[in-house]
């Protein structure tokens, strides 16, 4: 996830810039997308996080997501990054669940 939020927001600002997404912006993004009622009960932000790119990795190495369809979803005009990453969790999950 690094490395497609860093490609976006290079390609948005136009100058190189490495971004490292925090675990906060990622569980926060498994919420909205929907994806927390599907892990355990007792797991940490930490662990949600992971799930997060666990699922989004896990599509694209199944060929259910492009990478432009990731970059597309991340340079989203949003006010927050966990909107940008709900919106792509949601696309991997309507794509694994087809």
């Amino acid at each position: 996830m690094n490395f497609t939020y860093s490609l976006a927001l290079t390609e948005t600002i136009g100058k190189p810039r490495g971004r490292r997404v925090p675990d906060k912006v990622l569980a926060e993004a498994a919420v909205k997308a929907g994806l927390r009622k599907h892990l355990p009960r007792r797991v940490g932000r930490g662990e949600v996080a992971n799930g997060l790119e666990a699922l989004i990795g896990h599509s694209w190495l199944k060929k259910q997501l492009t990478l432009d369809e990731i970059l597309a979803c991340l340079k989203f005009e949003s006010l927050t990054p966990a909107n940008n990453f709900a919106r792509l969790g949601e696309l991997a999950l309507s794509r694994l669940q087809k």
